[in-house]
């Protein structure tokens, strides 16, 4: 387990300051671009994200699985062959009906960018492959280097393009050089695996193809039923509403999803390679999936009652009196986020296990309530009634899944219930300071660096009685240190 939590910190750490670049940059481009411009561009990569995450047909996630390099070599190649097939046909059906896709979807101009679109997907799928590889490899400093460097090189366009002309179009080619930049260095290592490629052969990747064909029979639509549950909600945001509406959303997404993303995943990375590892060699998994659990719970309740507390105050502050309404959405929200953090990492198990087929009802199921909460919302017209109805049907979905991932593994769900009570009592008397300045009405700076302090005091908490990541983090600052 000590291995376990040293790779994560390792991803984690190097990971930390480009989610700090984005966190720090977040405020100048909530400055530079608008929120209908935030709007087309979450539109855009909704419709590249659709596609990316079918690219491969799921056996991406099969990488991890084989005993030998070589054939997990032969599945990364499988991988890369379907993705330029998927690009080329997704391709030509978007540019043969750009004009239509814009209008449907409410977003004026989109089909300016749709030239943009095989970059967007190559990049993305490929990025996602190689990570699959070098988690693989264990080369977790490689990816953590990918996700820094990436995070610089595509927030550094983000915002030369808002100084110079400001459109959706800075917003994608930034996103879009992101996922190029991991896809550059990520080869790089790659390379040095170059031998494991060479027995590589068409009757081998047929061969493995049967072998994990259950993969792309129940992941990919499991997966595509996941994500098209997300991106689903802001396409039929933007249909009903707008596309300011879904800047909104896409803002408050993003801002809840940086310190998450920092721990989470870095966590899903290792946390699936390593239950790999355990299931060839134990059998089980219930041990790690118990101690990982509790660590979500642990560092993701106090931020979410945080963005529950002050998410309105703390959006306008950060990025600007404009984005009050995001954090309006954010407070909403931020319970089915949390649920998600605790959650997501642990699906893999599926994989692991090889129970694929669990994955695809809960997410058919969680794509059909999320259309249905939001065709509601529409009709009516109000787009905080949507952000009410997701967040709930979220909460009860994930928190379903989540109870029925542990069951699967071995761990008890009562015991589980009772950590994340525990953290909640704690995390809200931590949080009674916060709670009496807000009702006092005091600026939203205090409110701020009263909540910076609690947090401080919090996670100190968490680490000190987290025995093993208070000696990671420890060994880390040694690391550093001597170096």
């Amino acid at each position: 387990m000590s291995k376990f939590l040293s790779n994560v910190i390792k991803l984690a750490s190097a990971t930390v300051i480009g989610q700090i670049i984005g966190i720090i940059v977040s405020p100048v481009l909530s400055r530079l671009y608008s929120p209908a411009d935030f709007g087309v561009s979450q539109v855009f990569f909704s419709l590249v994200s659709l596609i990316a995450i079918i690219s491969c047909f799921s056996y991406q996630s099969a990488i991890n699985l084989p005993k030998k390099h070589e054939d997990a070599a032969s599945i990364v190649i499988l991988c890369m062959c379907l993705i330029i097939i998927t690009t080329i046909i997704s391709t030509i059906f978007f540019f043969l009906f750009a004009g239509n896709i814009e209008q449907i979807l409410n977003a004026p101009g989109i089909s300016t960018y749709i030239f943009l679109f095989p970059l967007a997907i190559i990049s993305n799928s490929v990025a996602y492959v190689l990570g699959c590889w070098l988690s693989r490899r264990e080369q977790f400093g490689t990816i953590a280097k990918g996700n820094l460097i990436s995070s610089i090189s595509g927030k550094s366009v983000s915002v030369g393009y808002g100084f110079t002309s400001p459109s959706p179009m800075g917003l994608i080619v930034g996103s879009i050089i992101n996922d190029a930049t991991i896809v550059v260095i990520s080869l790089r290592r790659t390379v040095a695996d170059s031998h494991f490629f060479q027995e590589v052969s068409y009757e081998k990747i047929k061969k493995l193809a049967l072998r994990y064909q259950r993969f792309p029979k129940y992941n990919t639509l499991a997966n595509f039923a996941s994500l098209a549950g997300v991106q689903a909600t802001t396409l039929m945001l933007a249909f009903f509403f707008s596309p300011i509406v879904v800047g909104y959303y896409a803002i408050a997404h993003m801002i809840i999803n940086l310190p998450l993303k920092l721990v989470g995943n870095s966590i899903t990375s290792v946390f699936y390679q390593k239950a790999c590892v355990e299931k060839n060699l134990t059998g089980s998994v219930k041990n790690i999936v118990k101690t990982v659990n509790t660590r979500l719970i642990s560092l993701g309740m106090f931020g979410c009652l945080i963005i529950i507390i002050i998410g309105p105050e703390l959006f306008s502050f950060i990025l600007g009196s404009n984005w009050y309404i995001a954090g309006e959405y954010a407070q909403i929200l931020s319970p089915w986020f949390f649920v998600v953090f605790i959650s997501v990492p642990l699906l893999s198990i599926f994989s692991v296990l090889e129970k694929q087929h669990i994955s695809v009802w809960f997410n058919v199921i969680l794509l059909l309530s999320r259309i249905v909460v939001v065709v509601i919302s529409g009709m009516v017209g109000d787009p905080i009634l949507a952000m009410i109805l997701l967040s709930g049907t979220g909460v009860i979905c994930w928190s379903w899944m989540n109870m029925y991932t542990l069951k699967i593994a071995g761990v008890s769900v009562r015991d589980a219930i009772q950590e994340i009570i525990r953290y909640l009592v704690f995390g809200l008397i931590v949080c009674l300071p916060l709670i009496i300045a807000k009702y006092y009405s005091v600026t939203s700076g205090i409110l701020i660096a009263i909540a910076v302090s609690l947090s401080i005091i919090y996670y100190s908490v968490v680490v000190y009685q987290d025995t093993q990541l208070k000696e990671g983090i420890i060994n880390l600052l040694k690391t550093i240190s001597q170096k």
